[in-house]
């Protein structure tokens, strides 16, 4: 009996911690940096030295100017793609170093 009010209580938790702005703004960010990592695969992820988020924008500073290039080509389809799986219009621009 006393597991069920726990699952209970745990359950409201959750639910007024995603009511809060802030924390939904952050778990957003982090649902968007793994998309962003399965988008582009373990082979190109190495490349990648510093990635985040700010006002919708991702900054991705890579090691690689090859790969930056190609990655500048695909920027349009790499956005259209992440909003797509993150089931809403997140990301407005990557940036890459």
């Amino acid at each position: 009996m006393k597991r069920k009010d726990n699952n209970r209580k745990i359950g409201v938790i959750i639910r007024k911690l995603m009511k809060n702005p802030r924390l939904a703004l952050e778990l957003d960010k982090l649902d968007a940096i793994e998309v962003w990592e399965d988008i582009i695969g373990l082979t190109l992820k190495k490349y990648i030295t510093s990635q985040k988020i700010s006002d919708g924008v991702l900054y991705i500073k890579l090691n690689s100017a090859v790969v930056r290039n190609e990655l500048v080509y695909q920027k349009t389809r790499l956005m259209k793609e992440m909003n797509h799986r993150l089931g809403k219009e997140f990301i407005r621009d990557i940036i890459l170093r």
